[in-house]
């Protein structure tokens, strides 16, 4: 089955393929990270291999998208608010990164569709938990928990902060979906959380570097 939102037939399109440009965006990110913003990783252990993979991650920045996803040992494709799909070279940027829309103000279920249909593929799909930017004070939503139960793939807590203006990326054990109900995904959430918290250093040790 085809991407529910195909390249189409636009030059932009067609020239950010993502059979090309996903994975040179991601050595050139990983390159700017580890040079210029001391990007250091820890708990890729954890990643499961093989399997379709909910990564689920708080989100401070408008840098938060690309570090993950060069971070992590996967190729990683996020859900990403509409708006960026709205003008073309941002959607083509988008396509490119094999990322897919979702529309935040309500229940989107075509997104919800496209997620299970690259999960149970076998591809990893990253989720902000808060659904946008925040300082860490907005609820959780159980999209990502909701998503890994359809699916039955794990559930990978993923924290990303900046520590006096470096990039730092932990990920945490995986946390099992399959056999939970619907009912469960509030509980799944919570839990994700708590391990996306404990992977976090206090707020006093973290922030700097603007985004």
């Amino acid at each position: 089955m085809a991407d529910r939102h195909p390249q189409g037939h636009g030059f932009l399109e067609r020239l950010l393929s993502p059979r090309w440009f996903m994975p040179t965006a991601i050595v050139l990110v990983r390159a700017y990270a580890r040079l210029f913003r001391g990007l250091r990783v820890t708990g890729l252990e954890h990643v499961p291999q093989g399997t379709g993979l909910v990564v689920a991650c708080n989100h401070e920045s408008s840098w938060d998208p690309p570090i993950v996803g060069v971070s992590i040992n996967r190729k990683l494709e996020f859900m990403a608010k509409k708006e960026l799909f709205v003008k073309p070279l941002s959607r083509a940027v988008m396509r490119g990164l094999r990322a897919f829309p979702v529309d935040r103000e309500g229940q989107d279920i075509g997104a919800i569709k496209e997620a299970l249909r690259r999960l149970q593929a076998g591809r990893a799909v990253g989720i902000f938990v808060q659904g946008t930017r925040n300082a860490g004070g907005a609820a959780a939503l159980d999209g990502a928990a909701y998503l890994a139960q359809r699916a039955g793939t794990p559930l990978l807590p993923a924290a990303i902060w900046r520590e006096r203006g470096k990039f730092r990326v932990a990920f945490g054990p995986a946390l099992e979906a399959a056999g939970r109900t619907r009912d469960d995904a509030s509980e799944l959430t919570k839990a994700v959380m708590r391990e996306i918290a404990a992977l976090l250093p206090p707020a006093e040790e973290r922030g700097g570097g603007g985004g």
